[in-house]
């Protein structure tokens, strides 16, 4: 499989595609360039016209029945209304085609996960500035690493690969000297939580077939916290106001915990934040 920014198959371009998003990591600060940036740039020059690299809708229930330009589907699958099964069913659609073809399709893959993966790095990389630009590159490892080993049938597409990534540029750190308190001091914690990383869309599926929480209030528990969507995006995309999208999904974490300590799966003590395995 080629590598995940193989310059071979250059992708179209378009000049007004390759702009910076806000969610787009900076450069070093001595003129070199992130791995992150040149991926972000990369998937932007793939879905720019005039013939982005687009998903089959047709091949996933729950999208569109069109050709879905990448940028598109990656905002798609951040919005509550997509539930787990039409993820799970695009993102595995877009490892075939990475697995299979490599070139673009693993970096459009990447692409849609970035804003995960990104989400999970930027904080080491902040705290660990000298190491910023490996521990990006690491983690791109991970993920084709991660890529390449996947199984057709696995679940949970975008939290194992997103893991994958962030697992190896954890391990960098693990690698250098001079760690130990500073890593501690940062205060992360790299390993998925068990049981709601695990099982969280099944107890979620449950609750609702159970009429604990509604179906919606399960997709936003699901994006903000599992997949660590932030609130306050979901409440713009949603059109919502903040406070209001934030007392939603207390109310319906409030009724999920309890109705999971009388099933006997959390303890009746420990943190009231939120869900936790």
């Amino acid at each position: 499989m080629p590598g995940l920014l193989d310059p071979g198959n250059p992708p179209p371009t378009d000049p007004s595609r390759g702009r910076p998003t806000r969610s787009q990591p900076r450069g070093t600060g001595n003129g070199a360039v992130r791995p992150f940036e040149v991926l972000d740039r990369s998937f932007q020059l793939l879905v720019g016209e005039p013939a982005p690299l687009a998903l089959d809708g047709f091949a996933v229930d729950g999208l569109p029945n069109r050709p879905i330009p990448l940028d598109e589907l990656r905002s798609m699958l951040l919005h509550p209304s997509v539930g787990f099964d039409t993820r799970d069913t695009a993102l595995t659609w877009l490892v075939g085609r990475a697995q299979a073809e490599g070139g673009a399709w693993l970096v459009g893959l990447a692409g849609v996960l970035l804003p995960g993966i990104g989400r999970r790095v930027y904080p080491l990389c902040r705290a660990f500035p000298p190491l910023a630009q490996d521990l990006e590159a690491e983690a791109l490892a991970g993920l084709l690493q991660a890529v390449r080993a996947w199984r057709c049938g696995q679940d949970r597409v975008a939290t194992r690969l997103v893991w994958a990534a962030a697992r190896a540029a954890h391990r960098l750190l693990g690698r250098e000297a001079a760690v130990g308190e500073r890593e501690v001091s940062v205060g992360l914690d790299l390993e998925a939580p068990a049981r709601l990383a695990s099982h969280g869309e099944l107890v979620l599926d449950q609750a609702v077939a159970a009429g604990v929480v509604s179906r919606v209030d399960a997709e936003l528990i699901a994006a903000t916290r599992v997949e660590e969507v932030p609130l306050r995006l979901l409440a713009g995309r949603w059109g919502a106001g903040y406070e209001a999208f934030r007392k939603r999904r207390q109310r319906a974490e409030a009724a999920l915990v309890g109705w999971l300590r009388a099933q006997g799966v959390v303890p009746t003590r420990g943190g009231e934040g939120g869900l936790e395995g």
